[in-house]
C-alpha cells in the first residue's frame, strides 16, 4: 500500500551522488508509469531503479572491505571526534528504497509484493544506519551582542543572505529526514491495517517531533521561508510523537473528570424547550492547544491505528471478554474524538476534494482512516486481512462469517448475552457514542455538516423483546459508522459513484472494503435470525412494516436497512446496465441487500481504481457477494427443514 504522502523533496538530498539522484528519478518514473496504467513500462524502470540501488550497494561494499584497516586504526580518534562520524547510509539510498517498497505493495504482482514485505523491514534497519530515528531540533540563531544601533540599521538581527540560506538549508534537510521516516511509519501502518502484517516501525520507536507545518516545508528559498516567520514560526506549534500521542490517548481522562464535575445547567434547544448540559471541560479537552500539521494529523491517525491493533494483540490466543473490550472502547473513542478536534482546528483542513484552499489532499486522506478506525473497535479484521494477503478471497469471506472478528466466543458468551440488555439500555442514553458523538455528527469540524445524522438506538423496551447474540450488536455498531462512511461521501460528492475516473487513493479504497464488508456481514448475520420468517432481506416483497417484520426487528434494525437501500439506490442508476462477475448484471434483483452491497461497491472501485492493488479488492469483493448469496438462500431454505 502506498504511504499516502509524499516525502517531501525526495531528491534533493542526493548528496550529489548520481546514482542516488539516478535511482530515485527512476523509482518515482515507474510509480508514475504505474499510474498511468503502463505497467509493462513501469516494470522495466522499476527493475533499472532496483539494479542502480544494488550497484551502489555493490561499490559501498566493496569500499567497506577496503577501508576495515583504516577504521580499526582510527578507533581511538573517531572516539575523541565523535562529531566527525559519518552516517552509515544517504537518505537518498533510504528514499529509493522506500519508493521500491512502496511499488512492490501497489503493482498488484503477489511476488512483488512479497519482496516488498522483505524489503520493509529491512528499510527500518536502513533508516537506522541514516540516524533517520535520531531526534535532531535546529533552532532560530540569535545575536545576544546586538546593539541598538545594530538593530536601527538592520545589523546583527537575522543573518545576512548567506547565513539565511545556510541555516534554511539545514532546518530544510532535518525536516526532510523526519519526513522520510514517517513515511516509512505509515507505509509500516498501512501494512498492518490491510493485511495484519507486524509493524515494522512501532510506536514507542518514534522520538521525532512531529512534521511542521506544509508551508514551511513548501517554502522553494530562504527568502520565501523568512517572509512566512522562518525557524521560529514553523516552531510554533512544535511537540513530540509521544506527546501528541499521549495528549489524544489521556482524553478518556478528562471524559471522566468531566462526568464526575460536571453540573446540570439550563441550555436552550432549538425548539424552544430546556435541556440539561454539563459544563467543564469537553471530551476533546485533552487536545486543546494541540494543533499537528495536516502531515501529523495523519501521522497520528495511524499511531492510533497501530495502538488498537497492539491492544488486540496482547489478548492474542486469549479470551477476548464482554469487559476487556468495554474497556478498549472506553479508552479509544475520547482519542479519536481528540484527533477529529486537533484535526478541525485547522480551518483550511477539508473532507473535499481537491482541497477548496489549496492545501492538497492530505487532509482529506486522514479522514478514512477516522472511519476505519471506529469499524476496527468494534471488529478485529486480523484472520480475514491474512486472508486476504494470500489471496484467498474465499477464505476472507469465511472468515467473516464464523464470527471471529467480534472477539472469542462473542457470539455464545454468556456475559456478552446476559449483558446485551443493558448495553442497549446504556447505548439508548447520552452517552453512547455511536447515537450521539460518532464521528459523523460532531458539528466543530468543518464539512461535517453535511454528514447525514446517525440513528438513534432502539428503546429497552423493544430490545428486550427481540433478543439478539453479543455479535449481531457489535456488527450493528460497526455498521452505523460504515454506513455513515459511505452518505458522508456521497453528501460531498466523494462517494464511490462519483468517483468514475480513477481518482480513489488507498486509504479511501481501504475503507470502502472493510465498510461494504461489515454492512453485509451484519444484513446476513440478521439474515440468518430472520430469514425462515421473512425471506431474503432486500427482495420487493419484504414489507418491514407488518408482522411477523416488527415482531422481528428492532427499529434501528429498520432504519439501517433503509440506509443500505438509499446506498443501493444512489449507485444503482450507474451500475443498473453494467455487467460484473460472469457476466450477471451488478444490481441482482434476487440476491438481497448483501450482495448487492458488495458487487455495487466492487463494481465502483474497479472504475475510480489508481493502483492495480485496488483490482484485488474487487475480485475479494465480487467472491465474498456470491457467498452471501447463497448464505441468503440457505437461511430461507432453513425454514423447511
Amino acid at each position: 500500500m502506498p504511504a499516502g504522502s509524499g516525502s517531501g523533496r525526495a531528491g534533493s538530498v542526493a548528496g550529489g551522488s548520481g546514482s542516488g539522484s539516478g535511482s530515485l528519478l527512476l523509482s518515482m518514473a515507474a510509480i508514475g508509469a504505474l499510474y498511468e496504467n503502463e505497467e509493462q513500462q513501469s516494470r522495466e524502470l522499476f527493475a533499472m531503479a532496483k539494479r542502480m540501488i544494488q550497484l551502489y550497494l555493490d561499490e559501498r561494499r566493496k569500499a567497506s572491505v577496503r577501508k576495515a584497516d583504516f577504521r580499526r586504526s582510527s578507533v581511538s580518534e573517531s572516539r575523541s571526534h565523535p562529531q566527525e562520524q559519518t552516517v552509515d547510509a544517504p537518505v537518498w539510498l533510504v528514499q529509493a528504497m522506500l519508493l521500491n517498497v512502496v511499488y512492490g505493495h501497489n503493482c498488484g504482482d503477489k511476488r512483488s509484493g512479497e519482496i516488498a514485505l522483505t524489503h520493509a523491514a529491512a528499510l527500518v534497519s536502513l533508516a537506522q544506519g541514516a540516524e533517520l530515528l535520531r531526534p535532531v531540533r535546529v533552532e532560530p540563531v540569535e545575536d545576544l551582542g546586538m546593539t541598538d544601533g545594530d538593530a536601527m540599521w538592520g545589523f546583527g538581527g537575522r543573518p545576512g543572505d548567506a547565513e539565511d540560506h545556510a541555516e534554511w538549508m539545514r532546518w530544510k534537510s532535518v525536516e526532510e529526514r523526519k519526513r522520510t521516516l514517517y513515511v516509512i511509519f505509515i507505509l509500516s501502518s498501512l501494512l498492518v491495517s490491510a493485511y495484519n502484517h507486524t509493524p515494522a516501525l512501532t510506536n514507542s520507536e518514534i522520538l521525532l517531533d512531529l512534521p511542521s507545518d506544509e508551508d514551511f516545508f513548501a517554502a522553494e528559498t530562504s527568502t520565501a521561508f523568512y517572509a512566512k516567520g522562518g525557524i521560529a514560526a514553523a516552531n510554533r506549534n512544535r511537540m513530540t510523537f509521544h506527546e501528541a500521542l499521549g495528549a489524544l490517548l489521556k482524553a478518556n481522562e478528562w471524559e471522566q473528570q468531566q462526568q464526575q464535575q460536571q453540573r446540570p445547567s439550563s441550555a436552550p434547544r432549538r425548539d424552544g424547550q430546556q435541556v440539561l448540559s454539563p459544563t467543564g471541560p469537553g471530551p476533546d479537552a485533552a487536545a486543546s492547544g494541540m494543533q499537528p500539521s495536516t502531515f501529523g494529523c495523519l501521522i497520528l491517525i495511524h499511531a492510533l491505528h497501530n495502538y488498537i491493533w497492539e491492544t488486540r494483540q496482547r489478548h492474542h490466543n486469549k479470551t477476548w471478554t464482554h469487559e476487556e473490550m468495554e474497556k478498549m472502547h472506553r479508552h479509544m473513542e475520547p482519542a479519536l474524538k481528540a484527533w477529529q478536534a486537533a484535526w478541525s482546528s485547522n480551518p483550511l483542513h477539508s473532507l473535499q476534494r481537491p482541497n477548496p484552499f489549496g492545501m492538497g489532499p492530505l487532509s482529506a486522506d486522514s479522514m478514512p482512516l477516522l472511519d476505519l478506525a471506529y469499524i476496527r473497535l468494534f471488529l478485529d479484521f486480523s484472520r480475514s486481512k491474512e486472508k486476504f494477503w494470500q489471496r484467498d478471497w474465499d477464505g476472507v469471506a469465511e472468515e467473516l462469517g464464523r464470527g471471529r472478528d467480534a472477539g472469542p466466543h462473542a457470539e455464545h458468551s454468556p456475559a456478552s448475552n446476559a449483558e446485551s440488555a443493558a448495553t442497549d439500555a446504556s447505548d439508548s442514553s447520552g452517552n453512547s457514542s455511536v447515537s450521539v458523538d460518532s464521528p459523523c455528527t460532531q458539528p466543530s469540524s468543518p464539512g461535517f455538516s453535511t454528514y447525514p445524522a446517525t440513528l438513534t438506538r432502539a428503546s429497552p423496551l423493544a430490545s428486550t423483546s427481540r433478543p439478539t447474540g453479543g455479535r449481531e450488536k457489535l456488527l450493528r455498531k460497526a455498521a452505523l459508522y460504515a454506513a455513515n462512511s459511505f452518505c458522508m461521501s456521497d453528501e460531498l460528492g466523494v462517494g464511490l459513484a462519483d468517483l468514475t475516473r480513477r481518482e480513489l487513493p488507498i486509504q479511501s479504497a481501504m475503507c470502502a472494503l472493510d465498510c461494504a464488508q461489515v454492512l453485509a456481514e451484519w444484513v446476513a448475520t440478521l439474515q440468518d435470525r430472520v430469514g425462515r420468517y421473512l425471506g431474503i432481506l432486500g427482495l420487493a416483497d419484504v414489507d418491514l412494516t407488518q408482522v411477523p417484520a416488527i415482531m422481528l426487528l428492532e427499529e434501528e434494525d429498520v432504519k439501517l436497512l433503509g440506509r443500505i437501500q438509499d446506498i443501493l439506490a444512489g449507485a444503482g442508476p450507474r451500475t443498473k446496465m453494467e455487467t460484473g462477475v460472469a457476466g450477471r448484471a451488478v444490481v441482482d434483483e434476487h440476491a438481497g441487500y448483501a450482495a448487492n452491497l458488495l458487487r455495487v461497491t466492487a463494481s465502483m472501485m474497479g472504475k475510480a481504481a489508481v493502483w492495480p492493488v485496488t483490482r484485488l479488492m474487487v475480485s475479494c469483493l465480487e467472491t465474498h457477494a456470491e457467498h452471501m448469496r447463497a448464505r441468503a438462500e440457505r437461511s430461507v431454505l432453513a425454514a423447511a427443514q
